[in-house]
């Protein structure tokens, strides 16, 4: 059996002032966290400007497409007043934002890509400093 040195008092102060230190860092990390998000993406911005512009331009037309899907096939109503009614089935209006999202994907697709990676390889070389 190998001798262990006691555990003293003092020892437990410290280990507590210790932990005690350690999670006031973390609380304040956390509470940095959105601002150094936000400056993050901000300076971004600032820096790559078209680049953002066509990432906002597509988060919208991703956004309209979701949305425009949920409110078309979601507001179907049920009950004995809407059974008589019947649609064609053959009836299909063209959409539109499909055509521009058909146009547009590929042609920005690579440009988003690039920006991302090399905002991903910035953020971590920065965490490795």
């Amino acid at each position: 059996m190998e001798n262990r040195k006691r555990v003293t008092e003092e020892d437990l102060l410290i280990t507590e002032a210790l932990i005690a230190q350690s999670y006031g860092q973390l609380k304040q990390s956390v509470i940095r966290a959105p601002s150094r998000a936000f400056r993050s993406v901000s300076e971004t911005a600032r820096e790559h400007p078209y680049a953002t512009a066509a990432t906002a331009v597509v988060a919208g037309v991703v956004v309209y497409k979701i949305i425009n899907q949920l409110t078309s096939h979601g507001s179907v109503q049920k009950g004995p007043e809407r059974e008589n009614v019947s649609r064609p089935k053959d009836t299909c209006r063209p959409d539109p934002m499909h055509d521009i999202l058909l146009v547009i994907l590929p042609m920005v697709t690579p440009y988003i890509a690039s920006y991302i990676q090399k905002y991903l390889e910035k953020a971590e070389s920065k965490t490795r400093d």
